[in-house]
């Protein structure tokens, strides 16, 4: 004679058949444990890529790398904005910025060694256009400091 099924058990089992449904779909949790041991290369596409680049890249910049950017930039803000209010036609001020930008170009030339990016063309482009800047930026601002000293 075959068992009848009780009625008060019957949305149990439903819970139990959904939970092993669930399980069978997921597949075995112990299958391929090879690929998590020792560092295995094993399904490479497979792995999850970091969350964010950009909190990466400038996490591994030095701390006094950072601190000369802030710096340097601080020092560009408040000199721009006195050469546009109280030293307008001050020659030495006027020099003493265009140095100061250079240097920031230079700077930021430099701390670009630091980032976690592909040397693409683009890359290397907008390295070279801060290179040459800043160069010249802070050649002509040493020269004119230099002939506004002089004279």
């Amino acid at each position: 004679m075959a068992k009848k099924k009780n009625p008060k058990m019957n949305g149990a089992s439903d819970y139990a058949q959904m939970q092993r449904n669930i399980q069978k779909a997921k597949g075995n949790p112990n299958k391929n444990v090879h690929q998590k041991k020792n560092g295995s290369d094993y399904h490479v596409r497979d792995r999850v890529q970091p969350e964010s680049t950009q909190q990466q890249s400038t996490s591994q910049m030095p701390l006094w790398v950072k601190i000369a950017l802030g710096v340097a930039f601080g020092v560009l803000l408040v000199m721009v904005i006195l050469i546009n209010t109280s030293l307008k036609g001050n020659p030495l001020a006027v020099h003493s910025t265009s140095l100061v930008t250079g240097l920031s170009c230079l700077l930021v030339y430099y701390s670009r060694r630091f980032l976690n990016k592909k040397e693409t063309t683009g890359f290397k482009v907008i390295g070279m256009i801060l290179l040459v800047l800043g160069a010249i930026y802070a050649v002509m601002g040493a020269y004119g400091m230099y002939l506004t000293l002089a004279a």
